[in-house]
Protein backbone atom coordinates (compact mmCIF):
# COMPACT_ATOMS: atom_id res chain seq x y z
CA UNK A 1 0.00 0.00 0.00
CA UNK A 2 2.84 2.38 0.92
CA UNK A 3 4.60 1.63 -2.38
CA UNK A 4 1.36 2.28 -4.30
CA UNK A 5 0.93 5.63 -2.58
CA UNK A 6 4.52 6.60 -3.41
CA UNK A 7 3.96 5.67 -7.06
CA UNK A 8 0.74 7.71 -7.21
CA UNK A 9 2.44 10.70 -5.56
CA UNK A 10 5.34 10.49 -8.03
CA UNK A 11 2.94 10.38 -10.98
CA UNK A 12 1.09 13.45 -9.70
CA UNK A 13 4.38 15.31 -9.28
CA UNK A 14 5.39 14.40 -12.83
CA UNK A 15 2.02 15.56 -14.18
CA UNK A 16 2.33 18.88 -12.38
CA UNK A 17 5.85 19.38 -13.71
CA UNK A 18 4.64 18.55 -17.22
CA UNK A 19 1.88 21.16 -16.91
CA UNK A 20 4.37 23.75 -15.66
CA UNK A 21 6.61 23.13 -18.68
CA UNK A 22 3.67 23.30 -21.12
CA UNK A 23 2.05 26.46 -19.68
CA UNK A 24 4.61 28.96 -21.12
CA UNK A 25 4.20 27.50 -24.62
CA UNK A 26 0.40 27.55 -24.27
CA UNK A 27 0.52 31.16 -23.07
CA UNK A 28 2.62 32.25 -26.05
CA UNK A 29 0.39 30.28 -28.44
CA UNK A 30 -2.76 31.77 -26.97
CA UNK A 31 -1.40 35.33 -27.00
CA UNK A 32 0.09 35.36 -30.50
CA UNK A 33 -2.15 32.84 -32.34
CA UNK A 34 -5.52 32.21 -30.71
CA UNK A 35 -6.17 35.75 -29.51
CA UNK A 36 -5.46 37.45 -32.90
CA UNK A 37 -7.47 34.73 -34.65
CA UNK A 38 -10.54 35.22 -32.44
CA UNK A 39 -10.17 39.01 -32.64
CA UNK A 40 -10.01 38.82 -36.44
CA UNK A 41 -13.12 36.64 -36.59
CA UNK A 42 -15.02 38.97 -34.24
CA UNK A 43 -13.95 42.10 -36.13
CA UNK A 44 -15.09 40.72 -39.48
CA UNK A 45 -18.72 41.19 -38.40
CA UNK A 46 -18.38 44.95 -37.89
CA UNK A 47 -17.90 48.02 -40.05
CA UNK A 48 -14.77 50.04 -39.36
CA UNK A 49 -13.79 53.68 -39.71
CA UNK A 50 -10.04 53.63 -39.87
CA UNK A 51 -8.97 51.50 -36.91
CA UNK A 52 -12.18 52.04 -34.94
CA UNK A 53 -15.27 49.84 -34.92
CA UNK A 54 -18.44 51.65 -36.00
CA UNK A 55 -21.36 49.23 -35.85
CA UNK A 56 -22.37 45.59 -36.19
CA UNK A 57 -22.61 44.59 -39.87
CA UNK A 58 -23.43 40.87 -39.71
CA UNK A 59 -22.37 39.18 -42.92
CA UNK A 60 -22.20 42.40 -44.92
CA UNK A 61 -18.39 42.35 -45.13
CA UNK A 62 -18.46 38.80 -46.48
CA UNK A 63 -21.07 39.66 -49.11
CA UNK A 64 -19.05 42.72 -50.19
CA UNK A 65 -16.00 40.52 -50.47
CA UNK A 66 -17.62 38.55 -53.33
CA UNK A 67 -19.20 41.55 -55.08
CA UNK A 68 -17.62 43.84 -57.67
CA UNK A 69 -14.99 45.28 -57.45
CA UNK A 70 -13.70 43.24 -54.50
CA UNK A 71 -14.91 40.00 -56.07
CA UNK A 72 -12.76 40.49 -59.16
CA UNK A 73 -9.64 40.88 -57.05
CA UNK A 74 -10.65 37.97 -54.81
CA UNK A 75 -11.26 35.48 -57.63
CA UNK A 76 -8.08 36.51 -59.43
CA UNK A 77 -5.94 36.17 -56.29
CA UNK A 78 -7.58 32.84 -55.38
CA UNK A 79 -6.89 31.46 -58.85
CA UNK A 80 -3.24 32.52 -58.57
CA UNK A 81 -2.93 30.71 -55.22
CA UNK A 82 -4.47 27.55 -56.68
CA UNK A 83 -2.18 27.69 -59.73
CA UNK A 84 0.78 28.30 -57.41
CA UNK A 85 -0.08 25.22 -55.36
CA UNK A 86 -0.26 22.91 -58.38
CA UNK A 87 2.92 24.44 -59.80
CA UNK A 88 4.74 23.77 -56.52
CA UNK A 89 3.44 20.19 -56.47
CA UNK A 90 4.93 19.59 -59.92
CA UNK A 91 8.16 21.61 -59.78
CA UNK A 92 9.09 21.32 -56.12
CA UNK A 93 7.60 18.07 -54.82
CA UNK A 94 7.59 16.22 -58.15
CA UNK A 95 11.17 17.08 -59.09
CA UNK A 96 12.18 16.69 -55.44
CA UNK A 97 10.97 13.07 -55.53
CA UNK A 98 12.85 12.45 -58.78
CA UNK A 99 16.11 13.94 -57.44
CA UNK A 100 15.74 11.99 -54.18
CA UNK A 101 15.26 8.76 -56.14
CA UNK A 102 18.36 9.43 -58.25
CA UNK A 103 20.39 10.14 -55.10
CA UNK A 104 19.04 6.95 -53.55
CA UNK A 105 20.09 4.89 -56.55
CA UNK A 106 23.54 6.49 -56.67
CA UNK A 107 24.58 6.81 -53.04
CA UNK A 108 28.11 8.06 -53.87
CA UNK A 109 28.20 11.82 -53.27
CA UNK A 110 24.56 11.86 -52.09
CA UNK A 111 25.37 13.90 -48.97
CA UNK A 112 27.09 16.56 -51.07
CA UNK A 113 24.21 16.90 -53.52
CA UNK A 114 21.67 16.98 -50.67
CA UNK A 115 23.58 19.95 -49.26
CA UNK A 116 23.55 21.63 -52.66
CA UNK A 117 19.80 21.16 -53.01
CA UNK A 118 19.13 22.31 -49.45
CA UNK A 119 21.33 25.42 -49.55
CA UNK A 120 18.63 27.77 -50.97
CA UNK A 121 16.27 26.73 -48.15
CA UNK A 122 18.53 28.40 -45.56
CA UNK A 123 18.04 31.73 -47.35
CA UNK A 124 15.15 34.01 -46.45
CA UNK A 125 12.43 34.29 -49.15
CA UNK A 126 13.06 38.04 -49.07
CA UNK A 127 16.72 37.49 -49.99
CA UNK A 128 15.76 34.93 -52.63
CA UNK A 129 13.20 37.28 -54.16
CA UNK A 130 15.62 40.22 -54.23
CA UNK A 131 18.35 38.03 -55.74
CA UNK A 132 16.17 36.66 -58.54
CA UNK A 133 14.70 40.08 -59.24
CA UNK A 134 18.22 41.33 -59.97
CA UNK A 135 19.10 38.25 -62.02
CA UNK A 136 15.93 38.44 -64.15
CA UNK A 137 15.91 42.22 -64.61
CA UNK A 138 16.45 43.62 -68.13
CA UNK A 139 20.19 43.82 -68.57
CA UNK A 140 20.75 41.29 -65.80
CA UNK A 141 22.89 38.17 -65.72
CA UNK A 142 20.17 35.84 -67.04
CA UNK A 143 19.52 38.07 -70.06
CA UNK A 144 23.25 38.35 -70.75
CA UNK A 145 23.69 34.57 -70.54
CA UNK A 146 20.71 33.80 -72.79
CA UNK A 147 21.81 36.34 -75.38
CA UNK A 148 25.33 34.93 -75.29
CA UNK A 149 24.07 31.39 -75.89
CA UNK A 150 21.75 32.53 -78.67
CA UNK A 151 18.63 31.36 -76.80
CA UNK A 152 17.13 34.82 -76.50
CA UNK A 153 17.60 38.16 -78.20
CA UNK A 154 16.73 41.58 -76.86
CA UNK A 155 15.55 42.67 -73.43
CA UNK A 156 14.32 40.02 -70.97
CA UNK A 157 10.86 41.00 -69.71
CA UNK A 158 9.76 37.79 -68.02
CA UNK A 159 8.73 39.60 -64.81
CA UNK A 160 6.99 42.38 -66.72
CA UNK A 161 4.90 40.03 -68.86
CA UNK A 162 1.52 39.11 -67.37
CA UNK A 163 1.68 35.71 -69.11
CA UNK A 164 5.03 34.66 -67.63
CA UNK A 165 5.40 36.55 -64.34
CA UNK A 166 3.37 34.16 -62.18
CA UNK A 167 5.12 31.09 -63.58
CA UNK A 168 8.50 32.68 -62.89
CA UNK A 169 7.58 33.41 -59.27
CA UNK A 170 6.40 29.81 -58.82
CA UNK A 171 9.72 28.56 -60.23
CA UNK A 172 11.66 30.83 -57.85
CA UNK A 173 9.63 29.60 -54.87
CA UNK A 174 10.19 25.98 -55.94
CA UNK A 175 13.94 26.62 -56.25
CA UNK A 176 13.97 28.17 -52.78
CA UNK A 177 12.45 25.10 -51.07
CA UNK A 178 13.54 22.27 -53.36
CA UNK A 179 15.91 20.90 -50.72
CA UNK A 180 13.11 20.12 -48.27
CA UNK A 181 11.35 17.43 -50.35
CA UNK A 182 14.71 16.03 -51.47
CA UNK A 183 15.75 15.63 -47.85
CA UNK A 184 12.42 14.17 -46.66
CA UNK A 185 12.01 11.79 -49.61
CA UNK A 186 15.60 10.57 -49.30
CA UNK A 187 15.10 9.85 -45.61
CA UNK A 188 11.86 8.02 -46.40
CA UNK A 189 13.48 5.90 -49.10
CA UNK A 190 16.23 4.84 -46.72
CA UNK A 191 13.62 3.64 -44.24
CA UNK A 192 12.23 1.15 -46.77
CA UNK A 193 13.68 -2.33 -46.42
CA UNK A 194 16.17 -3.18 -49.22
CA UNK A 195 14.44 -6.56 -49.53
CA UNK A 196 11.36 -4.82 -50.95
CA UNK A 197 13.37 -3.39 -53.85
CA UNK A 198 15.24 -6.67 -54.35
CA UNK A 199 11.93 -8.52 -54.65
CA UNK A 200 10.73 -5.96 -57.19
CA UNK A 201 13.91 -6.42 -59.23
CA UNK A 202 13.41 -10.19 -59.23
CA UNK A 203 9.94 -9.60 -60.65
CA UNK A 204 11.51 -7.66 -63.52
CA UNK A 205 10.69 -4.12 -62.37
CA UNK A 206 12.94 -1.35 -63.64
CA UNK A 207 13.89 1.80 -61.76
CA UNK A 208 10.91 3.80 -63.03
CA UNK A 209 8.49 0.99 -62.15
CA UNK A 210 9.99 0.59 -58.69
CA UNK A 211 9.62 4.31 -58.05
CA UNK A 212 5.97 4.44 -59.11
CA UNK A 213 4.68 1.08 -57.89
CA UNK A 214 6.90 0.33 -54.87
CA UNK A 215 8.50 3.44 -53.44
CA UNK A 216 5.69 5.98 -53.95
CA UNK A 217 2.98 4.03 -52.04
CA UNK A 218 5.40 3.56 -49.14
CA UNK A 219 6.23 7.28 -49.21
CA UNK A 220 2.63 8.39 -48.70
CA UNK A 221 3.29 9.77 -45.18
CA UNK A 222 6.14 11.91 -46.54
CA UNK A 223 4.07 12.95 -49.57
CA UNK A 224 1.15 13.86 -47.31
CA UNK A 225 3.36 16.00 -45.08
CA UNK A 226 4.95 17.82 -47.99
CA UNK A 227 1.61 18.36 -49.74
CA UNK A 228 0.07 19.82 -46.59
CA UNK A 229 3.07 22.09 -45.95
CA UNK A 230 3.06 23.21 -49.59
CA UNK A 231 -0.66 23.98 -49.39
CA UNK A 232 -0.24 26.10 -46.25
CA UNK A 233 2.84 27.88 -47.60
CA UNK A 234 1.20 28.57 -50.95
CA UNK A 235 -1.94 30.15 -49.52
CA UNK A 236 0.22 32.28 -47.19
CA UNK A 237 2.42 33.42 -50.06
CA UNK A 238 3.51 37.03 -49.66
CA UNK A 239 7.28 37.57 -49.35
CA UNK A 240 8.41 36.66 -52.86
CA UNK A 241 5.48 38.48 -54.50
CA UNK A 242 6.07 41.60 -52.42
CA UNK A 243 9.81 41.72 -53.11
CA UNK A 244 9.74 40.80 -56.80
CA UNK A 245 6.45 42.32 -58.00
CA UNK A 246 5.31 44.75 -55.32
CA UNK A 247 2.21 44.74 -53.15
CA UNK A 248 -0.01 45.21 -56.22
CA UNK A 249 1.10 41.88 -57.68
CA UNK A 250 2.40 43.47 -60.88
CA UNK A 251 2.03 43.50 -63.78
CA UNK A 252 -1.68 44.42 -63.58
CA UNK A 253 -2.38 42.08 -60.62
CA UNK A 254 -1.06 39.10 -62.64
CA UNK A 255 0.82 37.80 -59.56
CA UNK A 256 -1.65 38.95 -56.90
CA UNK A 257 -2.36 36.49 -54.06
CA UNK A 258 -4.89 36.38 -51.24
CA UNK A 259 -2.35 37.65 -48.71
CA UNK A 260 -1.15 40.57 -50.86
CA UNK A 261 -4.81 41.50 -51.41
CA UNK A 262 -5.37 41.29 -47.64
CA UNK A 263 -2.34 43.55 -47.10
CA UNK A 264 -3.70 46.20 -49.47
CA UNK A 265 -7.13 46.16 -47.79
CA UNK A 266 -5.70 46.29 -44.27
CA UNK A 267 -3.00 48.92 -44.85
CA UNK A 268 -4.67 51.19 -47.38
CA UNK A 269 -2.88 50.23 -50.59
CA UNK A 270 -5.96 49.03 -52.52
CA UNK A 271 -7.31 51.29 -55.25
CA UNK A 272 -6.17 54.65 -56.54
CA UNK A 273 -7.00 56.50 -53.32
CA UNK A 274 -5.57 53.83 -51.01
CA UNK A 275 -8.50 53.57 -48.60
CA UNK A 276 -8.17 51.19 -45.64
CA UNK A 277 -11.04 48.71 -45.28
CA UNK A 278 -10.41 46.74 -42.08
CA UNK A 279 -13.79 44.99 -42.12
CA UNK A 280 -13.24 43.65 -45.63
CA UNK A 281 -9.67 42.66 -44.77
CA UNK A 282 -10.80 40.72 -41.69
CA UNK A 283 -13.51 38.98 -43.71
CA UNK A 284 -10.84 37.94 -46.22
CA UNK A 285 -8.61 36.76 -43.36
CA UNK A 286 -11.46 34.65 -41.95
CA UNK A 287 -12.11 33.13 -45.37
CA UNK A 288 -8.40 32.34 -45.77
CA UNK A 289 -8.37 30.66 -42.35
CA UNK A 290 -11.32 28.47 -43.37
CA UNK A 291 -9.64 27.53 -46.65
CA UNK A 292 -6.45 26.52 -44.84
CA UNK A 293 -8.27 24.64 -42.07
CA UNK A 294 -10.63 22.68 -44.32
CA UNK A 295 -7.97 22.01 -46.95
CA UNK A 296 -5.47 20.77 -44.38
CA UNK A 297 -7.98 18.44 -42.72
CA UNK A 298 -9.04 16.97 -46.07
CA UNK A 299 -5.43 16.36 -47.11
CA UNK A 300 -4.52 14.71 -43.83
CA UNK A 301 -7.56 12.45 -44.13
CA UNK A 302 -6.84 11.65 -47.79
CA UNK A 303 -3.22 10.62 -47.24
CA UNK A 304 -3.98 8.81 -43.98
CA UNK A 305 -6.30 6.44 -45.86
CA UNK A 306 -3.63 5.75 -48.47
CA UNK A 307 -0.75 5.02 -46.13
CA UNK A 308 0.76 1.60 -46.87
CA UNK A 309 2.54 -0.36 -44.17
CA UNK A 310 4.66 -3.45 -44.63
Amino acid sequence: MTKLRRTTSLQRTQQRMAVLFILPALAVYGLFVLYPLLLSLWGSFFTWKGLRIQEFAGLANFSRLFMFPSGARLYGALWHNVAWFFGIMVLQNGLGLLFAWLLFLRSRGAAFFQSVFFFPAVLSPVIVGALWRLLLAPGGIVEWALNGLGLHQGSLTVLGNSHTALGMLIAVDAWNWMGLPVLIYTAGLRQISPQVFEAAKLDGAGNARMLYSVALPLLMPALGTLTTLSFINTFNQFDIVYVMQGVQGNPSYATDTLVTYFYRLAFGAEGAVGITDIGLALALGTMLFLILSIGTLLMLRFFDKRTVEL
